[in-house]
């Protein structure tokens, strides 16, 4: 079966202020950098000030309560009780499945540990055995809890002829099993049975190993059949959003995250918080949130649920945003939009 072959998205004029977001992130063979200036210059000394030497401000709250981390009952019979066509379902962290026009798409898949001692707190809502035919994987950056080589090749062994659309410079990293792989810069895409898969930009950074920053691309998902998604990757907040929304079109459903976001000063370049979420949200014009990157992995001070049930129902009250627009799903819950005018949650966690 042939590879479908990379091909640049048509590129619109844009106001001046967002023609960076169109520039290409190669700054030399194999090396990849945020053409707007936003880099990654956290070192060893800003680990051990973050870990060591600073108070937490959520130590007290994460000790005394325990985190809401809702788990949907039957995650494999809600997707199917909802309608073909246009349906995403969160299976925790990151990894997101999704189906437009019968093509099924696996986002960022991570079935256990996010690395060494990174335990989860909640089990993968669906494992391989029970996920539907994975037509194409799809991969936002290298970072160990977005390409897990485990997860990876459990796909590829269980669907041979998935694709792995990957950005620039990930299939180096993909485990053999893998065997049909395109790469992708930002503003390529590729075409899988009339379903669009685009690479986007994002403000983010690459690292697998202690010699290879930035040897890798990173970026987000616009995904185009009927109905659209986006998924974010990670990203800090950046002028790009407008750009996307302005060149692709508002998505239908936007993914985006609600956790791992504090200390500020260490994350605010490369993971938004609740409040910049919103923002890309009206950035792009997108017509749902469905939140994710919040309640399966403990990676910075706030408490695993504090996005999720604290900050975005205040923040989305003080910007006068529907709640009905915002989707805090349970692990393994899931949304159909085929009419976005009825969106169907199945397993809704609810803002309280």
């Amino acid at each position: 079966m042939p590879l479908p072959p990379p091909a640049p998205v048509p590129l619109p004029p844009v106001p001046d202020d967002e023609a960076i977001f169109l520039a290409s992130p190669v700054v030399s063979p194999g090396r990849y950098a945020n053409p707007w200036g936003a880099r990654n210059e956290k070192g060893l000394s800003d680990v051990f000030r973050w870990k060591v030497t600073s108070d937490n401000p959520f130590a007290a709250e994460k000790r005394s309560r325990p985190p809401q981390l809702p788990v949907a009952s039957d995650p494999a019979g809600r997707w199917a009780a909802l309608e073909e066509g246009a349906r995403v379902q969160w299976l925790g962290h990151a990894s997101v499945l999704v189906e437009l026009d019968g093509v099924n798409l696996l986002i960022d898949p991570l079935f256990g540990a996010a690395g060494p001692g990174v335990r989860r707190f909640v089990p993968a809502p669906r494992l391989p055995d029970s996920l539907p035919r994975i037509d194409a994987v799809l991969l936002s950056h290298g970072h160990y809890d977005h390409m897990d080589r485990k997860s990876l090749a459990a796909i590829a062994q269980a669907w041979p002829d998935a694709l792995f659309v990957v950005a620039e410079g990930l299939a180096r990293s993909l485990p053999v099993v893998c065997r049909r792989v395109v790469s992708l810069r930002w503003w390529e895409r590729v075409d899988l049975r009339g379903v669009a898969l685009t690479l986007v930009p994002a403000q983010h950074w690459h690292r697998r190993g202690p010699f290879d920053q930035d040897r890798a691309l990173w970026g987000g998902w616009h995904l185009q059949g009927t109905r659209s998604v986006y998924h974010s990757g990670d990203t800090g907040y950046f002028g790009g959003f407008r750009t996307i929304g302005r060149v692709l079109g508002p998505p239908d459903v936007a993914v985006l995250p609600l956790g791992a976001y504090e200390p500020r000063w260490f994350m605010a370049m490369q993971h938004m918080s609740p409040e910049d979420s919103l923002r890309a949200l009206e950035d792009m014009g997108a017509g749902h949130l469905l939140a994710m990157h919040w309640g399966t992995f403990d990676l910075t001070d706030e408490p695993l649920d504090h996005g999720a049930f604290t900050l975005m129902p205040e923040i989305a009250a003080s910007r006068g945003l529907e709640p009905e627009r915002l989707h805090v799903l349970a692990h393994g819950g899931a949304l159909g939009f085929v009419d976005p005018a009825a969106v169907v949650p199945t397993g809704q966690a609810g803002m309280a």
